[in-house]
């Protein structure tokens, strides 16, 4: 059949799309498609459709369709990236607008694309030079400034962030990113009182998403705890998680993977009916070094710990990734996998040990006779998996007084995964704690596991003598540029929500915050003082 389109057919169907008439706009199209059914038109139309109906697998399959049709034409490629995006694939969106940019490389819409496709896949260096490349090419992007001022606040560049989200508010005042990303800087320049003033304006927009209402919410929580509003700081915090809780009801509800409370639970059975002396790891081969584990609960102070380690020359840190997702899956995830993981024999360790290797060197690629850090808290839950695989390795378990720990939680603004998801009610994060420290606890006691144990308030206490111990506990020599870790933090990328705080020298106000709470914390107290008592914060 012909692939050239039905001009009055289109038209018409773009003049009921324009009218808001989607199903009859969508319908038309199809039924051009049932006279041609290689009309590229009518293909990329139904995909665009779909796409604004929120049916973006739908959407993908359309422009699939009309690329196969009509390969490297930059609108199909464009809508085809979004739609790739919004079904969870970022690598497959990069693609189609560095396609589109290849065809038509001064097309800002393709750049905007493309930024965003980095920013998804974590690359936010070169998601900055994307975003720089949309506003040069249209400076009306409104935006374009908005998401450069979002993404250059993140990486503490705060007078660039500023700018761009003045540009961005004065192309579109209503702008939600620009504003957020504002008050964003207001705090981290101490002006909780300019943060406010502008938070509650946008929170009196009655149009404002619910996603960015909800960070409104945490934000102006944030200024009002810096105005000693303790009470109204946390109302702002319950409402903002109260937003994410029901937007996220589905997944706040069912959790099954290896950082659920169900997998955390089934580890510590395990580890209560271990027999310690029937736990006798393979020794690693020689010239096989482990890495260094940094691990913790969110909130504890890893990050911290983890900035600090990195201004070390003979230390590399791996930040926040997933570098035991094969063991998870093949020994929490599995019925027997605990069973075969306390039977691992040496051939098992090996492979292991390789498969950790080749994943580690998808991200960064240690030199030799560096130490490599990989920090991530909630690896806390795997330390018989580590220990397992890596009885060699040392351990630096970080702590922190249990109430400030689950206050932060529930006042940080996370991205929403299975574990984070616990921190949007504060009773929920209280459990979660628990199970996950009571798992940590107790596999530090009955397995061999070499550990120092941090605590967060002697790190910022008394620096110098805490770092000089960590690094004799890690067979380091001793460098005093570990206590100028802050002035390297512009313009890093640091994944976490502590990316706001590592770039400022040590400060000791989030100690003991957890008191001008004392009422809004009163139904988790009771849960969190047996932990305060074992951890030496009676």
């Amino acid at each position: 059949m012909s692939s050239r389109p039905n001009v009055p057919v289109m038209l018409h169907a773009l003049k009921l799309l324009r009218a808001g008439r989607r199903g009859e706009a969508a319908e038309a199209c199809r039924e051009r498609l049932e006279q041609a059914p290689e009309d590229i038109d009518a293909l990329q139309l139904l995909g665009v459709i779909a796409g604004m109906g929120g049916d973006y697998e739908a959407a993908r399959q359309w422009l699939t369709r009309a690329d196969t049709l009509r390969p490297r034409h930059p609108d199909i490629l464009d809508n085809l990236a979004r739609a790739c995006r919004e079904c969870g694939d970022p690598a497959a969106a990069k693609a189609c607008s560095e396609t589109a940019i290849a065809v038509a490389p001064t097309r800002a819409v393709s750049w905007y694309g493309l930024a965003l496709a980095e920013r998804r896949l974590g690359n936010k260096p070169a998601a900055m030079r994307c975003y720089h490349r949309v506003v040069e090419l249209d400076p009306s992007h409104a935006d374009g400034w908005a998401n450069l001022a979002q993404l250059a606040e993140s990486l503490s560049l705060l007078e660039e962030a500023d700018e761009a989200a003045n540009r961005a508010l004065t192309l579109s005042p209503d702008n939600a990113v620009a504003t957020l990303t504002a008050a964003q800087v207001a705090l981290r320049r101490d002006d909780p009182a300019g943060a406010r003033e502008s938070l509650e304006a946008l929170l009196a927009q009655p149009a404002l998403a619910p996603n960015n209402r909800a960070i409104a919410h945490q934000r102006l929580g944030v200024a009002l705890d810096r105005l000693d509003e303790p009470g109204r700081a946390f109302a702002e915090f319950e409402a903002g998680n109260r937003i994410l809780a029901q937007a996220h009801h589905a997944a706040f509800r069912m959790g099954e993977g290896p950082l659920s409370l169900p997998a955390v639970r089934r580890l510590h059975d395990f580890l209560r009916q271990l027999e310690p002396a029937s736990w006798q790891p393979p020794t690693p081969a020689e010239g096989d070094p482990a890495p260094i584990f940094l691990l913790g609960f969110p909130r504890s102070g890893t990050t911290l710990t983890d900035r600090i380690l990195d201004a070390h020359p003979a230390l590399t840190t791996l930040e926040e990734r997933d570098t035991l997702i094969d063991l998870q899956r093949d020994f929490v995830l599995a019925p027997d996998g605990l069973e075969r993981l306390a039977a691992l024999d040496d051939a098992g360790q090996r492979a292991y040990r390789d498969a950790y290797r080749r994943r580690v060197a998808d991200w960064i690629d240690p030199l030799p006779g560096v130490g490599l850090i990989d920090k991530l808290p909630l690896h806390s839950i795997s330390l018989p998996l580590i220990n397992a695989v890596f009885p060699d390795a040392s351990v630096v378990f970080v702590v922190r007084d249990p109430r400030d720990v689950c206050l932060s939680c529930f006042m940080q603004s996370f991205e929403l995964n299975e574990a984070m998801l616990h921190f949007l009610d504060l009773e929920l994060t209280a459990e979660y704690y628990c199970e996950v420290m009571g798992l940590a606890l107790c596999a530090l006691e009955r397995l061999p596991v070499r550990t120092l144990l941090l605590k967060y308030e002697d790190l910022v206490q008394d620096t110098e003598d805490v770092c000089r111990s960590l690094l004799e506990f890690l067979d380091v020599d001793w460098d005093p540029a570990v206590l100028s870790w802050h002035r390297t933090q512009t313009g890093r990328q640091i994944d976490t929500p502590s990316y706001r705080q590592v770039g400022r020298p040590m400060y000791r106000s989030a100690i003991g915050r957890w008191r001008r709470y004392e009422k809004e914390l009163a139904p988790i107290l009771e849960r969190l003082a047996d932990f305060a008592t074992k951890l030496g914060y009676d």
